[in-house]
């Protein structure tokens, strides 16, 4: 994914099923991340580490390759890239289950996003209802 100023960050889906981010066992009164979302955050951390380590040959490389596909004068920097996760299915978390997996999310803010399908539509529902016509209109 690349941003209007060409700052590269990427993005990692995966299927939104309903258990691939919180145990459902809850050891020592927590629910810790399930092995999907563990999986996935090192996988996006490694892809994260290999950009930064290729740095600017890698921006040179990457820039060539796609310079067809880019708008004229935009160039793909690779400034600090971030990561974010799409995956699983929040909308049935109790009270317990959502503070633990906000926990888990701000954990990571540095690094990724993580955001599961539901919070992908609602996110996505506001932005439509931001921009209704009446909504405007008012």
């Amino acid at each position: 994914m690349i941003d209007a100023d060409g700052n590269l960050d990427l993005i990692e889906i995966k299927k939104p099923l309903d258990d691939s981010i919180l145990s459902k066992s809850r050891p020592r009164d927590n629910h810790v991340p399930n092995r999907e979302l563990t999986e996935t955050i090192m996988q996006v951390e490694k892809y994260i580490f290999h950009l930064n380590k290729w740095g600017i040959n890698g921006e040179r490389e990457v820039n060539e390759k796609y310079k067809k596909d880019l708008p004229n004068g935009l160039k793909i920097n690779f400034t600090n890239p971030k990561g974010l996760l799409i995956l699983g299915r929040s909308h049935q978390f109790n009270r317990d289950q959502k503070l633990d997996f906000e926990i888990i999310k701000r954990k990571y803010a540095n690094i990724v996003d993580i955001i599961t399908y539901d919070d992908l539509l609602q996110r996505l529902s506001n932005i439509i209802e931001k921009f209704d016509t009446k909504s405007i209109i008012k």
